[in-house]
């Protein structure tokens, strides 16, 4: 007779000592490894995916210093176990990103650039609307008129008698 499989849900504690005599340098990557160990054990399943969060949770501190231990979150059956911590919601893989697109992307050719200039636009003309930019403008032109001091009496005076002068010398 065939057995089915178990579905596994369940929460660990998980201590995370085996990283202590580890050299500086490789502690964090034997604390991910203890992560594997310790999910192999109680589980007794071949694979085991540790999610973005537990990882970046490890790495928080630096490569040095991982966490003594961690909460997660264990889901899955027999083959196939996934490691999360609680609550973290799990996207699926809806495309791969091929080597040369993301370079491309990442150098400023790619679509990615294209679209965060459209999301941006977007976001700034919805946050300006047709007062704010009103009102913006208002705020410069007085910023501006206080910057500017107005010319003396003398100096209008003394403008006024050259544009005269300049003005009979073209008569003359």
């Amino acid at each position: 007779m065939f057995m089915a499989e178990k579905a596994i849900e369940k929460v660990y504690t998980i201590p995370l000592r085996g990283w202590m005599k580890e050299p500086r340098s490789k502690r964090s990557n034997r604390a991910i490894r203890e992560v594997k160990i310790f999910v192999t054990r109680h589980t007794k399943s071949k694979t085991i995916k540790i999610s973005k969060g537990v990882n970046e949770l490890i790495f928080s501190r630096g490569f040095q210093k991982p966490p003594r231990r961690i909460k997660v979150e264990v889901k899955g059956d027999k083959e196939t176990v996934q490691v999360r911590l609680p609550g973290e919601n799990l996207q699926e893989k809806t495309e791969k990103k091929s080597f040369a697109k993301g370079i491309k992307d990442r150098l400023g050719g790619g679509k990615a650039k294209d679209v965060k200039k459209k999301e941006l636009k977007e976001r700034v003309e919805k946050e300006l609307s047709k007062e704010k930019v009103d009102e913006i403008v208002d705020k410069a032109i007085k910023e501006e008129k206080a910057k500017k001091p107005e010319p003396s009496a003398d100096k209008v005076e003394k403008e006024l008698e050259e544009i005269e002068e300049a003005v009979k010398e073209e008569a003359a």
